[in-house]
């Protein structure tokens, strides 16, 4: 029941956390006719969150919860929103290694160049990919369904997903983590050299770049991290029969993307911005009904 309550204190922040980030930068594409490649890429992760946690709470909440059939549906919806998640995440630790990592090689400068025309390639393609894998699992299962049906067979004899089924989706997830990791590494070790540069040039004066820098750093890490607890989280939901250890480990999984959403927002000027506007127009509420 605690683990329960965390998770639905912490599902209230998340949710119109990203809701906040989706909004703010949907006003952004209206009023310029375009969004930058940095809000692209933190939008739909945005999204990603927020089909995510809905669709967990809406399982939590169905009177149909129970069924094997609708959990299987329901695992393969998951998995397919978190794949895209950590392909997204992954493009924006991307997108900051390319502008914060200078590296002489002609595809790393190539990439630099033309990654703003292919990001959108690489949108499609994942959510591309995603329902490809999906749809011969969901054949496998609505197939199964029917012959249980067809049988008068019970549904509690069917099999739950099976690791086999979605070897492909972990496998491609594991590379997005591998591509994550690689970018993280290179962008540390550009900064920490950044960093001394600075020090011995200026006597440790950190520029406004700089702080831009480690604040990019931030936001990489703690999606280093919530990457890491999203994919060991699907892995035990799919291995383990410990109801106790699924339980104890979803609060820990809403934190850490209720973290992750804070860095995306402390690190997006736009973002910062209109988060202070907000409270400073509250602020200033407070102030004239305390007046009146």
């Amino acid at each position: 029941l605690i683990l329960y309550i965390s998770d639905y204190i912490t599902f209230l922040t998340f949710i119109p956390a990203n809701m906040f980030i989706f909004i703010v930068n949907l006003l952004t594409w209206i009023k310029d006719k375009k969004l930058p490649q940095v809000d692209q890429l933190i939008t739909s992760i945005s999204v990603c969150n927020i089909l995510e946690d809905v669709l967990h709470k809406m399982r939590f909440l169905n009177m149909s919860y129970d069924d094997l059939m609708m959990t299987n549906m329901y695992l393969v919806v998951f998995l397919m929103i978190m794949f895209c998640n950590i392909w997204f995440s992954t493009f924006l630790c991307v997108y900051f290694c390319l502008k914060i990592v200078n590296v002489k090689n002609t595809l790393y400068i190539c990439l630099q160049r033309n990654f703003q025309k292919i990001l959108p390639w690489l949108f499609v393609s994942v959510i591309l990919v995603s329902v490809l894998l999906s749809v011969p699992v969901i054949l496998k299962y609505l197939e199964q369904a029917t012959v249980n049906s067809t049988l008068n067979t019970s549904s509690s004899t069917s099999a739950y997903i099976k690791a086999k089924d979605i070897a492909s989706f972990m496998i491609l997830s594991w590379t997005a983590m591998l591509i994550f990791s690689i970018s993280v590494l290179g962008i540390v070790t550009s900064l920490i050299k950044h960093i001394d540069q600075v020090q011995q040039n200026f006597g440790g004066f950190r520029s406004p770049n700089m702080e831009a820098h480690v604040q990019a750093l931030r936001t990489v890490i703690s999606f280093l991290i919530n990457n890491i607890i999203i994919l060991c989280t699907f892995t035990i939901i799919m291995t383990s029969h410990n109801k106790i250890l699924k339980y104890v480990i979803v609060p820990f999984y809403t934190i850490s993307k209720v973290v992750v959403c804070w860095n995306l927002i402390k690190g997006n000027r736009n973002l910062e911005k209109s988060l202070r506007n907000i409270f400073r127009k509250l602020q200033c509420c407070n102030t004239s009904n305390d007046m009146q």
